[in-house]
């Protein structure tokens, strides 16, 4: 099945206001003060960091939310959204952007009384124009997701030789082979990821590791099957071979045990090292 059948482009946009503003007069008198000169911006808070704090840590989870559950595709923001993780991500970004105007309304409510609060936190540096209306500061914040349909080959209808049509096609069937080997090379780093985190912190019986160890790992497991876009069947053999051998006990039974810790190192280098492999020739 081609690719533009498997998968979507997807695009993540997140915007919100910063609350900060460069003061060009402060910037001046602190190098005035210290007879400095291009020394550094003075940039203002304009209202106390924890009241934007919620919005800011939804925005973070949702970015990373989207990193793990899409693949690399180009440098102009999209990514790959295989069409077997589609639900997932739909339902799930759609609660973060619940999550994320909840915030910014309950934000907005409270924002002509933190306005009033930084006047006296910034005494003489307060400056009103410093703050935009509310109408106005509620166009700075927005979450927005577009899903597009990824380019293919045969797709486009215009009108030039066969020969010029034929080096079109052959292009854009070379750009989408190399983004997905691109793609396909991000997974297997990730699964290399915390298969050789595990082994750092398995192989040195003193070393201490979280409850996180191993649901990390299992957590992963779940996920690349739903992200291997070229069906990949050593990718596919990776992921099962390590939810047998190194997911079966939690991180306080690898604790509790020394010898079962031991024997998880082992197997974890073990499967590293056959990684190694498989990400060159993927």
């Amino acid at each position: 099945m081609p690719l533009n059948e498997k998968a979507m482009l997807v695009y993540l946009k997140i915007s919100f206001w910063t609350a900060r503003k460069y003061d060009k007069r402060i910037s001046q008198e602190i190098e005035d003060q210290y007879k400095a000169d291009n020394a550094g911006r003075f940039n203002k808070i304009l209202i106390a960091k924890e009241h934007l704090a919620n919005i800011q840590k939804i925005i973070s989870t949702a970015r990373a939310f989207h990193y793990e559950n899409t693949l690399p595709w180009n440098d102009n923001g999209g990514r790959l959204l295989p069409s077997a993780n589609y639900f997932n991500y739909i339902r799930s970004i759609s609660s973060f952007k619940d999550r994320y105007e909840a915030e910014v309304d309950n934000f907005l409510r409270v924002y002509p009384d933190l306005k009033e609060e930084a006047k006296n936190r910034l005494n003489g540096m307060f400056v009103a124009e410093d703050y935009p209306e509310v109408q106005l500061l509620e166009e700075k914040f927005a979450f927005r997701t577009n899903i597009l349909p990824l380019p293919a080959a045969n797709d486009f209808r215009v009108n030039m030789s066969d020969s010029e049509v034929e080096s079109i096609r052959s292009s854009i069937q070379q750009q989408v082979k190399e983004a997905a080997e691109s793609a396909m090379q991000d997974l297997w780093q990730r699964l290399f990821k915390v298969v050789s985190h595990m082994v750092e912190r398995l192989i040195e019986p003193d070393n201490k590791f979280r409850n996180s160890l191993v649901t990390n790992i299992a957590d992963l497991c779940e996920l690349l099957p739903k992200l291997n876009i070229t069906d990949d069947p050593k990718l596919n053999e990776a992921v099962e071979e390590i939810k047998a051998k190194l997911t079966v006990h939690d991180s306080q039974a690898l604790r509790d045990d020394k010898l079962l810790r031991s024997k998880t190192a082992v197997e974890a280098q073990r499967i590293m090292n056959k990684m190694r492999h498989y990400q060159r020739a993927a």
